[in-house]
């Protein structure tokens, strides 16, 4: 009875931890999007694309951000959005830019794996998937003779980005994992002796579960 008191963190610390890195995540993309945007632009139209997009992803991850700081957990179906908007924008501006040609290609590795240390190995496969479809139908009805080669690269890249992220994730889980194995033996010699250093059990408990 005494342990249902003390909350488990196994079942927030993913959706907080990724909540956290989509948020970075996109702060990089939005910075570096915007930078490069300005820095070599392809013309006033694609110009004017591509600080709407970066802007709207702006503004939306002010949104996440102030849940965050707020102690306000987004639901996990509005940061698989949050995601798919990324890679959405990304492919955007790269057929703004000409397809195969464009090298704002690269932002999709930051972008998975930023995915791949926030969600499920299920999810970033599928996310992957997707991305490197959507990058691959976007090249091939622009790349020139003898590109397939190059194209196939990068499309293995963004998978090798994913499948770094899924592994980083895993170690991260495991280390997280152990810790709240001790913590749980630290709970069980509590539950088990009436007091210690003179409290009740009760009121370390109490302690322990509102630290948490």
């Amino acid at each position: 009875m005494l342990r249902d008191l003390i909350p488990d963190p196994s079942k927030t610390v993913d959706m907080d931890h990724g909540q956290l890195v989509v948020i970075a995540a996109r702060w990089v993309l939005v910075v570096a999007g915007l930078l490069l945007a300005l820095w070599d632009p392809a013309g006033i139209g694609v110009l004017r694309v591509q600080i709407v997009l970066i802007l709207g992803l702006a503004v939306a991850n002010f949104f996440l951000q102030a849940q965050f700081l707020k102690n306000r957990p987004v639901l996990r179906n509005v940061l698989y959005g949050a995601s798919v908007a990324d890679i959405a924008v990304i492919s955007l501006i790269v057929v703004a830019q000409g397809g195969f040609s464009s090298h704002v290609y690269v932002f999709y590795f930051p972008a998975l794996l930023a995915i791949s240390v926030a969600f499920s190995p299920a999810i970033v496969s599928r996310f992957a998937a997707c991305s490197a479809a959507a990058y691959g139908a976007i090249s091939m009805a622009t790349l020139d003779p003898g590109d397939e080669v190059t194209l196939a690269a990068r499309m293995i890249m963004m998978a090798g980005v994913a499948m770094c992220g899924v592994a980083f994730q895993n170690v991260q889980r495991d280390r997280r994992t152990a810790i709240d194995g001790v913590r749980v033996e630290t709970i069980d010699d509590v539950v088990d002796e009436p007091s210690v250093a003179g409290l009740p059990r009760e009121a370390i408990l109490f302690q322990t579960a509102k630290g948490a």
